[in-house]
């Protein structure tokens, strides 16, 4: 019987892969996104298209200009075109650091 095929090490995986498991590892997790126009988006990150545009479903968009709603809006589903990303930050689960119902913030690197 053949045997499987060894996992790759770390140093072996590409770059574009391990940005590929990064990315995955935050399906379905709570994205706060700032745009270029000073708006912020925050909602649950359903995944990206060719062209890494964001999607995020369960939206709620917040303006924070002074004479906008503090309290923002509702907008469902929302495509954020990469090109006016400015900041995207993300809820990290630390199991080993923090108590169960504690979630840390990560800013996520785009470059």
């Amino acid at each position: 019987m053949p045997q499987a095929p060894a996992l790759p090490s770390q140093s072996e995986i590409p770059q574009s892969h391990s940005a590929l498991i990064r990315l995955k590892a935050f399906l379905r997790r709570l994205l706060r996104v700032t745009v270029s126009d000073g708006r912020i988006f925050l909602g649950t990150f359903a995944g990206t298209d060719q062209s890494l545009n964001l999607l995020l479903v369960n939206s709620e968009e917040f303006r924070l200009e002074a004479e906008e709603n503090p309290n923002g809006r509702y907008v469902g589903q929302v495509v954020i075109p990469w090109r006016l990303v400015v900041k995207v930050e993300g809820e990290v689960h630390k199991e080993n650091r923090l108590a169960e119902n504690q979630i840390a913030t990560q800013v996520i690197p785009f470059a």
